[in-house]
């Protein structure tokens, strides 16, 4: 968040701080490490040597797993299995509801309704959490001018003032005022940043954005979340003048951490780190591990360049340990906050039955409030006034 959780009292604060330190000194640095790696789900059945690795202190969090049963074993292994017993954060692209399903975003914006935008964003966390997810990847809240982009159906629209209004009611949703209540996830503001105005369209695609315009269209946004208190950011694919943004300390050091203060963390997107090659801005898989953690990208998700390589690049005076700490922390603080280390297991038992009758008339409100029809005011448009129908 912005500034220490304005939610938690001094005291408090200070006891997390407390808890925080206790556990960060009992931790090997190959713990330390997997608490920055985030690993792909597989289907339901934890392979054998996954179950190693969370039995070793390799795995902070998984993604893309929303099998109960499954999720409860994961963190049982890692609550009674592991050394320090750390549990596990999971995360999901939940993006217009869960079981749900809500209007795509872009139909979401066209409500003009930030309540009833929170209201289902809300309504998405009860039903994600009761599968065992802790933490959403959205809102997406990357300003996009270019029809032909892919995921433009994804973002809130073209303007930065809706969208910022709109993924902070998403991040209200999610969070609400205490992420440990039940049916409350963490948010992800992305992709930071400029994901959205890729040349020509072209996703992964640099983007050429001069700084005045970056912080007057696609940074609002993102600074707009993080006042509302959104946990964490996840940095973006592409490249930015020329330099990857999950590898651009401009953006994530000087503007995220120095400027607007933000202590949340910063998760990659997939494999974003050692795509860092693939733009030709680092040579290696260790020179983007290297770079990103300078950056301060926490958290690598699906690739494994953290793991192959910080051991070595503490070695080599590359990174240093304190950076490996700060990270850690955050990831940790965030565990603490969703009170994980106090009951890491879903009972689905406890939460509303999923795609309920009160569930769905929110999400057919929200349907219709996203409907906008096209008139052809004095003749705007070339066509017949006995046309009926008119593919767009």
């Amino acid at each position: 968040m912005g500034q220490n959780n304005p939610l938690l009292s001094q005291e408090s604060q200070s006891n997390l701080d407390k808890k925080m330190d206790l556990l960060i000194g009992q931790m090997t640095l190959e713990e330390k490490i997997g608490q920055m790696s985030q690993f792909n789900g597989f289907g339901g059945t934890i392979p054998e040597d996954f179950k190693e690795k969370i039995r070793s202190g390799a795995v902070g969090s998984v993604l893309n797993e929303v099998n109960t049963e499954t999720l409860n074993e994961i963190q049982r292994i890692a609550v009674e299995e592991s050394r320090l017993g750390i549990p596990i954060l999971v995360g999901r692209d939940v993006i217009h509801g869960f079981k749900t399903i809500l209007p795509i975003p872009l139909g979401q914006a066209a409500s003009w309704n930030p309540d009833l935008v929170e209201k289902g964003a809300e309504m998405a966390a009860i039903e994600a959490s009761s599968v065992g997810i802790h933490w959403t990847f959205a809102p997406m809240v990357d300003v996009t001018r270019d029809p032909r982009w892919g995921r433009i159906a994804e973002s809130l629209g073209e303007d930065p003032y809706l969208t910022s209004v709109l993924g902070s009611a998403m991040v209200r949703g999610f969070q609400g005022s205490d992420l440990s209540e039940k049916g409350r996830i963490a948010a992800c503001a992305k992709h930071f940043a400029g994901y959205g105005a890729a040349e020509g369209g072209r996703d992964y695609n640099t983007a050429g954005i001069p700084e005045n315009e970056l912080r007057d269209v696609y940074l609002i946004p993102f600074e707009a979340c993080i006042n509302s208190g959104v946990f964490t950011i996840m940095s973006a694919f592409n490249e930015v003048n020329g330099i990857p943004a999950t590898g651009n300390e401009f953006l994530l050091n000087q503007i995220l951490r120095s400027e607007w203060k933000f202590k949340g963390f910063v998760v990659s997107d997939w494999e974003s780190v050692i795509q860092q090659v693939t733009h030709g801005y680092t040579p290696d898989s260790k020179a983007a591990a290297a770079q990103a953690i300078r950056a301060g990208v926490d958290m690598e998700m699906a690739s494994t360049s953290y793991a192959e390589y910080i051991p070595v690049l503490l070695e080599e005076g590359l990174i240093s340990l304190q950076q490996i700490d700060e990270s850690v922390r955050k990831i940790l603080s965030l565990k603490f906050r969703l009170g994980l280390f106090d009951n890491p297991f879903t009972d689905a038992s406890e939460y509303p039955e999923l795609v309920n009758p009160e569930h769905l008339a929110l999400a057919r409100k929200l349907a219709r409030q996203s409907l906008v029809l096209l008139k052809n005011a004095d003749g705007l448009l070339p066509l017949s006034v006995d046309l009926k129908k008119v593919a767009v």
